[in-house]
């Protein structure tokens, strides 16, 4: 209970009109503080409303996809800043990805037999299927302005006489 759940009136002020007006100015400081807890609770990336979302949004940079969930929309604007400083790394990258939920993600800077300016991104297929959009878009805000980069898409084979590697690799512009 707060302070302001039980106003007390002075002694010489009693009757039917000062109970009134005690109940009166109660109701009133208890909607007072509920509208200033509601502002606080939307600050909360998680839990705000969606026109607060969309404000936070704004003030981090953070454009929403088409079809993106709520969730992933807020968890986006949740990690924007941390996101923002590790932007252009290697280990930068692959930390963004993963506070968007990717498991398995692997960025190499210049690999073997490509352009110096080329970033090879390896991630599980399974993870990349319907999130195309999401990983064009983290590497368009995050990614560095003067590198090319490209998707690894690795598939896991079960099988009991070989092992193999699958890879499917995309150029993503940046």
């Amino acid at each position: 209970m707060s302070e302001l759940d039980k106003i007390e009136l002075p002694s010489w002020l009693s009757g039917a009109d000062a109970n009134a007006l005690a109940k009166v100015a109660q109701t009133y400081w208890q909607r007072l503080e509920n509208q200033l807890f509601w502002w606080l609770e939307q600050l909360n990336d998680e839990q705000a409303a969606l026109p607060i979302l969309d404000l936070l949004a704004w003030e981090r940079g953070i454009n929403r996809l088409n079809g993106e969930s709520v969730e992933l929309y807020s968890l986006r604007i949740k990690h924007a800043v941390a996101n923002s400083e590790d932007a252009g790394f290697d280990v930068g990258m692959e930390r963004i990805f993963k506070r968007l939920g990717f498991g398995f993600i692997t960025v190499n800077a210049r690999p073997p037999g490509f352009d110096w300016d080329m970033v090879e991104i390896a991630m599980l297929e399974e993870q990349f299927r319907d999130r195309e959009p999401l990983v064009n878009e983290v590497i368009k805000q995050y990614g560095r302005t003067c590198r090319r980069y490209f998707l690894s898409a690795m598939s896991v084979i079960n099988t009991t006489d070989a092992i193999a590697l699958v890879e499917f690799d995309k150029e993503v512009i940046g």
